[in-house]
């Protein structure tokens, strides 16, 4: 399927990779050190780099660096691979250009999904640059429709009842079995608490709930709640949207049209409170990936029905928000989530994020936009 050089100086783990690799039906050139792996670079011209950090003669941070300033190879994919004890030099890696990172003891499901992963980035930027169009299109056509405050509430109206039927017609849409979890939440909100009045407050989520209702259901969410000052949304393929593109990448610019709302919304802050002294508004969001099923509940007070969305990854992905440090940025994904819309986001800071329900720190990553 492609070509891949493999650059490893333990034998056992260049074993280990071109095996796998080689079983997924990859060619696989060897190398046991990085001055032999630039010279198979440089005459073959491989599709992807797996490279450990560490080697004698030429390190994995040198590779990179020379090949990122080759004028025709200088785009080619590199995996780096290090210890548990070497992940402080993950952030060296990003900086120089990395493409991925895989830690020691190598998973060979995990290598196969950081591959897969490369090969899809292509995809995934036809696709972004689709997404770019129909959003274009959308805009454009609200612009002849009435005003955007009534539309979103009459279209949220009926795809509540389109999407989330109250029959048996709608069982199959409340278990879903890989879907892209969003949660974005208004940061300093204890500041904010103490600034505002309820009246006012209630003006401020009002504006923060339809801004980023909208923004959600533009990229197709299957099903979106709001939670306290937060908003959740679960993004699924195959549940009668229009859209094409894989959950994941629909997900992701759904979490980046969020943080250029918070903008508009800085404006809006300014505008209905005029001289005070209030906290800066900013939004951060997280995005991770598994299995989430629409709880149903009937019989409430009123009669009315509702879905609420439960699963480890829903639990997770507001996890991920409320503990993920703001210096790192405003969007925070889990690796799966990031190897799935590879070629969409620019990595900018990799680390373990702990949490208070799991007995293990999650390997996450804060995102940037890529412009294309």
């Amino acid at each position: 399927m492609a070509l891949i050089v493999v650059a490893e100086d333990d034998g056992g783990t260049l074993k280990l990779i071109s095996v796998v690799l080689k079983n997924q039906s990859h060619e696989v050139l060897e190398a046991s050190n990085g001055l032999a792996a630039w010279r198979l670079i440089q005459e073959h011209h491989p599709d992807l780099i797996v490279s450990d950090v560490n080697m004698p003669g030429m390190s994995g941070f040198d590779l990179l660096q020379h090949l990122r300033e080759h004028p025709r190879l200088g785009q080619t994919p590199l995996i780096l691979l290090t210890s548990l004890q070497e992940r402080r030099d993950m952030r060296q890696g990003m900086l120089l250009g990395a493409d991925d990172y895989l830690t020691k003891p190598l998973r060979p499901k995990e290598l196969t999904e950081a591959v897969r992963a490369q090969f899809n980035r292509q995809n995934l930027r036809t696709a972004v640059q689709d997404m770019h169009l129909q959003k274009a299109l959308s805009e454009a056509l609200e612009e002849q429709a009435w005003d955007l405050h009534e539309q979103y509430e009459k279209r949220l109206a009926r795809e509540l009842s389109e999407q989330w039927p109250g029959d048996a017609r709608g069982q199959q849409a409340l278990n879903y079995p890989e879907a892209t979890v969003l949660f974005a939440d208004i940061r300093h909100y204890p500041q904010w608490l103490a600034a505002l009045d309820p009246a006012e407050l209630g003006r401020m989520l009002k504006r923060f709930y339809e801004n980023s209702g909208d923004t959600v259901h533009l990229f197709g969410a299957s099903a979106m709640q709001f939670v306290g000052e937060g908003v959740l949304g679960i993004f699924a393929d195959g549940v009668n949207l229009a859209m094409s593109a894989p959950h994941s990448l629909r997900a992701a610019k759904a979490a980046l049209g969020l943080r250029n709302a918070a903008a508009s919304m800085a404006d809006f802050v300014q505008a209905q409170f005029p001289g005070r002294r209030l906290p800066p508004f900013e939004v951060g969001i997280a995005l991770h990936g598994g299995p989430v099923a629409m709880m149903q509940l009937d019989g409430l007070l009123g009669g009315s029905r509702q879905l609420i969305p439960v699963g480890e990854a829903v639990v997770d992905a507001m996890a991920m928000q409320r503990h993920a440090p703001s210096e790192h940025g405003a969007i925070t994904v889990s690796i799966p989530v990031l190897r799935s819309i590879t070629g969409a986001v620019r990595p900018v800071a990799r680390y373990l994020l702990t949490l208070p329900h799991r007995s293990e720190p999650m390997d996450v990553c804060a995102v940037e936009p890529l412009h294309f």
